[in-house]
Parts: C-alpha cells; sequence; structure tokens
C-alpha cells in the first residue's frame, strides 16, 4: 500500500499548517510506524498538533465492521465516544435500553455540591465511569443519578 494513503488530516490545511505539520513529522520516524499503522494528525484551532497512530488489523477490522473507508474507520475510533455519548443520549430521551443520565459531581461539602457541565449517558455507573475514563476526565469525586427518585 502507498504509505501516503496511510496518513489522515482532520482538515484541510492552510500553507502554514501544512509547514508545521511537515517539520513536526519530519523528526519522526514515519516508516516504522506505516508499517504497520496508520496515522491521524490532527489541526486545532488553537493550534495544538495531536498525532495518533492505530494498527492496521484494528482499522482493517472496524472498517469491515462499520463497512466504511480505513479514514472514516480512523475518524470514528477517534471520536468514538463523542459518537457513543450522542447516541446514548438519544436513546435516553426516548427511553430506550434503559440508559441513564449521570452528572459528575465536583466537589461536595455535606451543605453545598458543585457538578460539572455535562452529563455521561450510560446503562449504569461502571460503564459511566468507563466513559469518563475514555474522555481523559477524572477530575470529580463520584456521579449522581439524574433520575434517581430520593
Amino acid at each position: 500500500m502507498n504509505l501516503r494513503k496511510k496518513i489522515f488530516v482532520n482538515k484541510e490545511l492552510s500553507d502554514a499548517e501544512t509547514m508545521f505539520v511537515k517539520s513536526v513529522l519530519k523528526d519522526i520516524d514515519l516508516e516504522s510506524y506505516l508499517k504497520d499503522s496508520f496515522i491521524y494528525v490532527c489541526v486545532y484551532e488553537n493550534g495544538i498538533l495531536e498525532i495518533s497512530t492505530v494498527k492496521d488489523t484494528y482499522i482493517k477490522l472496524v472498517s469491515e465492521e462499520l463497512n466504511v473507508s480505513s479514514k472514516m474507520a480512523m475518524q470514528y475510533l477517534k471520536h468514538k465516544v463523542e459518537i457513543e455519548q450522542g447516541l446514548n443520549k438519544i436513546l435516553y430521551w426516548c427511553n430506550i435500553n434503559n440508559i441513564k443520565k449521570y452528572v459528575p459531581v465536583v466537589s461536595d461539602n455535606g451543605v453545598d455540591v458543585e457538578y460539572a457541565n455535562f452529563n455521561v449517558y450510560a446503562e449504569g455507573v461502571p460503564e459511566a465511569v468507563n466513559a469518563l475514563s475514555n474522555m481523559y476526565y477524572d477530575d470529580y469525586m463520584y456521579l449522581e443519578d439524574v433520575d434517581e427518585e430520593v
């Protein structure tokens, strides 16, 4: 396979962004990664550059399972948690599959409770904790079931 077809970028790059990405990629031994992996380059609006690699076998598995291209499989894996949370939110509001809504509690001194500014949708607490872990969010004390009767 042409190694250029194994590198994906999250958006159309400006000339300055292209130069920036090229300069960063020069310092990386791309051939060693591209032998058995795909590379996904994310350039964010705030100037942050993120480079992810995923093994060929995993991309192939996801691509075949979802019947999508390798690039779409890579994008799915990159945004999997967001996609799953979006789907679970719809399932929650449609009352399908026993999905529950949890809110992370950031602090609780016994009098005042401070909540995170987002919710997590999952079948149970273990799944919600796993979703938070996949979001790299661990700045909470516990999860509160929004719909739990008191």
